[in-house]
């Protein structure tokens, strides 16, 4: 009989241990409808939906994402999955900028908009009952996000489709998937990843060259990374030190006449389908500065997330 009472003490014990490991609800929060539980150290709501659960951003590391963002006055800060609007309200508050904020669940946007009136923001900074799959992002230019990279990899097409080349990116602890981001940092154990979105400069570009006459480009490109070819005239050359970086582009190729090499730096803006910069060409001790200006076929353009599209990249 003693050895029963003394296994069911055990039990008793075990029990109690193992509820005092579970998540402890918060008495210090705003109100009861935002009554969290405590995990890992951050606030996890109890609104728990199929793709994000709302988990509260520590304002450290709010304020490190809004500082790689290098978020301006006139910029507009999109946060999909905005939990409490932090991202978007503090944004807002320090720098001038307006603010999306987009989430699903009705009460939490309704704790979002009385947290903007408090922090004196309203006015600039709006929030949304929405399914942010469905949301139009295209105003954003910097997008704040805290989401599991399952998500983040379904979202990324909308990104790179929707947002401007140029636009900032930055996410608290879950990255892109194969996107290697542009800037990472830490926050004591936290992970900020940060991108800037690239320009689409996929496919084949055409302009006249008045000493040799048609010249054609042809680019492939994966996320920020790109390689490709010159057609000019009956030479074909590699090009080398390509590059794209928010909506600019460059690249060199060199070549050679008269038994003189010459190296021609490209350099352009991206605007969908032209290309609009200079070409510089060094030839020796000689310079000439030239407008360039390249038209895209838009039947050539690829998706910049599907991979490189030839293993060869001499082609």
């Amino acid at each position: 009989m003693k050895k029963a009472w003394v296994a069911v003490a055990a039990i008793v014990l075990a029990v109690f241990a193992l509820l005092a490991t579970l998540p402890r609800e918060r008495a210090d929060l705003a109100s009861p409808e935002d009554t969290a539980f405590l995990w890992d150290g951050l606030y996890l709501g109890k609104q728990t939906f199929a793709e994000v659960p709302y988990v509260s951003t520590p304002y450290e590391v709010v304020d490190e994402m809004i500082r790689m963002a290098d978020v301006r006055a006139d910029d507009v800060v999109y946060d999909l999955g905005c939990g409490d609007g932090r991202l978007v309200i503090e944004a807002v508050r320090r720098t001038g900028c307006r603010g999306v904020g987009v989430d699903i669940d009705g009460d939490l946007i309704a704790a979002c908009r009385s947290n903007a009136r408090a922090a004196g923001v309203a006015d600039r900074a709006r929030f949304e009952k929405q399914d942010f799959f469905e949301t139009d992002i295209r105003e954003a230019t910097v997008m704040l996000i805290y989401l599991f990279t399952h998500v983040n990899l379904r979202l990324r097409p909308k990104f790179l489709d929707e947002m401007k080349p140029g636009s900032r990116l930055v996410s608290h602890t879950f990255d892109m998937g194969d996107w290697t981001p542009d800037r990472s940092t830490s926050v004591g154990s936290r992970k900020v990843f940060a991108w800037v979105i690239p320009a689409n400069v996929t496919g084949r570009w055409k302009w006249a060259d008045p000493k040799r006459g048609g010249c054609s480009l042809e680019i492939d490109q994966r996320y920020q990374q790109i390689r490709g070819t010159l057609l000019r005239g009956n030479g074909k050359t590699v090009l080398a030190d390509a590059r794209v970086a928010g909506d600019r582009i460059a690249f060199t190729i060199e070549d050679e006449a008269g038994g003189a090499k010459a190296r021609h730096e490209f350099a352009g803006i991206v605007a969908g389908n032209r290309i609009e910069g200079t070409i510089v060409s060094t030839r020796g001790k000689q310079e000439r500065s030239v407008r360039w200006l390249a038209v895209r076929n838009p039947a050539t353009k690829r998706p910049i997330d599907a991979g490189l599209q030839k293993s060869n990249p001499g082609w």
